[in-house]
């Protein structure tokens, strides 16, 4: 019988232990055009398909985009009046993080079951002197994952040049994409402008609710 540590140690990028886990943690970069800069008019509309327009899904994370633009002083207008298109990217894949867990065997059971040790030895007592007590080990394994990516583009309306991009990516054990959005999406625009070509790891803390809500400006604007 083991007790086992909350202890997690992932061999590559940051990851999200559900269930225990308090924060969320993302990695972003942004570029930027040469010489661009963040100035008024900060207006925009989103650029996207007919077919990206009838997803439900990307309906839906368009309104929490808009949100986090608006908390950054954007705001989205009818597509003519628009100084920058908006459009985003969206992935998620399964994949394998190989994880180290540190396990205590239990005092009294031990690895190999009460009173036993390898090869059906009978030890009733630990290599310490205590009754069956054995040290910490080390448990390495494969632990599936969802990796999930968000990229956002900004292209100015009138030279149709592509002035700013920004990129967030994290790791969920619960294989649910859309629970994660929120979090790409906000730690994508927690600094922005960003610096050009500079990785941040950005940590937020998880929410208890439901995923943000659009405010009224954000309603998808009329063409």
């Amino acid at each position: 019988m083991w007790r086992r540590l909350a202890a997690w140690v992932a061999a590559a990028g940051a990851m999200l232990l559900t269930g225990c886990a308090s924060t969320v943690v993302t990695d972003v970069t942004a570029f930027r055009q040469p010489g661009w800069q963040n100035e008024a008019p900060r207006t925009y509309s989103f650029e996207h398909t007919p077919e990206q327009a009838a997803q439900l899904d990307r309906q839906t994370y368009e309104l929490w985009l808009a949100d986090a633009l608006a908390r950054v002083g954007f705001e989205q207008v009818p597509e003519k009046q628009a100084r920058y298109r908006v459009s985003m990217e969206y992935n998620a894949a399964p994949g394998m993080v190989r994880v180290a867990e540190t396990v205590y065997p239990d005092p009294w059971y031990g690895p190999w079951g009460p009173y036993w040790g390898p090869y059906g030895f009978y030890r009733p007592w630990g290599p310490w002197g205590w009754p069956g007590y054995w040290p910490p080990q080390t448990v390495v394994r494969d632990v599936p994952v969802t990796f999930a990516s968000l990229r956002v583009y900004f292209k100015d309306a009138a030279t149709g040049q592509r002035v700013y991009q920004v990129s967030a990516q994290n790791q969920t054990e619960d294989g649910n994409p859309a629970a994660m959005m929120p979090y790409l999406i906000r730690s994508a625009f927690t600094e922005f402008p960003a610096e050009s070509g500079r990785p941040r790891r950005v940590t937020l803390p998880v929410d208890q609710g439901t995923a943000p809500a659009a405010p009224a400006e954000a309603k998808p604007a009329a063409k």
